[in-house]
């Protein structure tokens, strides 16, 4: 491709970090310098039982001495799966609320 002026950057977001994937690294980042910076030791968040938010938010706020929380929209299973697993073994608070609930937050 030299020949032809022609350069190629690739960014691998996959290893911007271990635990927090891709984007998600980026979309957290800058809220947690905030709650730090403002304080703040535990932080909330939304979603669903299969979100890699929930999976990345519990890696990231684990990484960062935070306490996280995650509402989680839908009931609760036993066992959890995967993600919810893993975002409880590093400390992250699950609650859950029924899909209707969730729709009015």
């Amino acid at each position: 491709m030299e020949e032809k002026g022609i350069e190629l950057a690739i960014k691998r977001l996959d290893l911007v970090h271990a635990g927090v994937s891709g984007n998600k690294f980026f979309k957290l980042k800058y809220n947690l310098e905030k709650a730090k910076i403002e304080g703040k030791n535990k932080i909330l968040t939304f979603g669903g039982a299969f979100s890699n938010h929930i999976y990345a938010t519990a890696e990231a706020a684990k990484a960062d001495n935070l306490e996280s929380i995650g509402i989680i929209r839908g009931e609760r299973t036993s066992p959890l799966n995967a993600t919810l697993s893993h975002a409880e073994r590093l400390g992250m608070h699950l609650h859950f609320i029924d899909r209707k609930s969730h729709r009015r937050i």
